[in-house]
């Protein structure tokens, strides 16, 4: 099946020159005919064959007689590489248009259509010693006592577990607040921030989820949690006082925010949280639980977060 192979090329090349129209054309009649179990009448298939051994030849007597001998089987095995390259490109293609990637909703992996290489593992890691470096082996840690967003009964369930000082983490941010206010509000999605500060390497990181605590403290949790994504994004370096200009921008009573806050109120209840995404085997943020499906590691593009939403929400209506 050289000529299926020859189809292909001649087939491309003819779109830049006219030359090699004739030679695609020759190529076609010629694949026709093996495909109805007849000869190639032109003998493009001879001809190729002979240049193709030819080449070799000048190289390696041994290996021209090789192929040679087994031309015939090295044809298939290399047409049915060709299909099967083309079908997977289809197929990687069709995912990344619907989803984002090229291998299906939430699923990771190089992808040879994005420019840009996105990689899910790019995320802030905890040290070295408390890694397991596989999704497939994270549990969902507890979100006990911890604010919601949308109902507690809606078909998809979604957890995050993030910190406020990795880049990451601050990168997904605007797609989560995206999804939240296109699914929270109709009842489709349940969402809880599992607050993960990474000690090692990332200044204030503890503080920053001690703020979010005084911040709920007087009602303002998911404002102040936005607030604060928001404004670091801006300023990148997170220190107390972009803490109490976040306070500020939610307005919350800023003696008792900073009571709060130097008094380190809710440094206990960040060491729990810690401890909990430890013990569930998380070693990176963010890290997103979406129902019953292995945990994603790292950020996800808003096509891709929606793709896996909507798959969730067909999967509970046909059952």
């Amino acid at each position: 099946m050289i000529c299926l192979i020859a189809l292909v090329v001649f087939a491309i090349l003819g779109i830049f020159s006219a030359s090699y129209r004739s030679l695609a054309a020759e190529a076609f009649d010629c694949v026709f005919r093996r495909v109805t179990f007849r000869k190639c009448r032109s003998g493009l298939d001879v001809r190729v064959k002979g240049q193709i051994i030819g080449k070799v030849m000048r190289r390696s007597p041994g290996a021209a007689r090789f192929v040679s001998k087994n031309f015939e089987i090295l044809s298939w095995t290399f047409t049915i590489l060709m299909i099967s390259s083309t079908a997977y490109s289809a197929y990687s293609g069709y995912n990344y248009i619907r989803y984002g990637n090229c291998n299906g909703p939430g699923e990771q992996g190089f992808c040879v259509f994005d420019p840009s290489t996105y990689n899910h593992q790019e995320t802030c890691s905890v040290p070295q010693a408390a890694r397991v470096q596989d999704p497939k082996l994270i549990t969902k840690p507890s979100v006990s006592g911890l604010p919601s967003l949308g109902p507690a009964d809606a078909p998809v369930q979604i957890i995050e577990v993030g910190c406020f000082q990795c880049n990451y983490t601050r990168q997904a941010a605007p797609v989560v607040k995206q999804i939240v206010d296109e699914y929270a509000s109709k009842g489709k999605i349940h969402f809880v921030f599992k607050p993960f500060p990474l000690y090692s390497g990332h200044a204030y990181s503890k503080e920053s989820v001690e703020a979010l605590w005084c911040a709920d403290a007087q009602g303002r949790y998911w404002e102040y949690y936005w607030q604060l994504f928001d404004a670091h994004t801006a300023q990148q370096e997170c220190n107390y006082q972009l803490f109490d200009e976040c306070a500020k921008a939610v307005l919350l009573d800023q003696q008792k925010f900073d009571s709060c806050l130097y008094n380190h109120t809710y440094a206990a209840r960040v060491d729990k949280d810690y401890q909990e995404s430890i013990s569930a085997g998380v070693y990176g943020t963010p890290t997103f639980f979406i129902n019953n499906r292995t945990a994603i590691v790292g950020p996800l593009k808003y096509k891709e977060f929606k793709a896996i939403i909507e798959d969730e929400l067909r999967k509970q209506k046909s059952n």
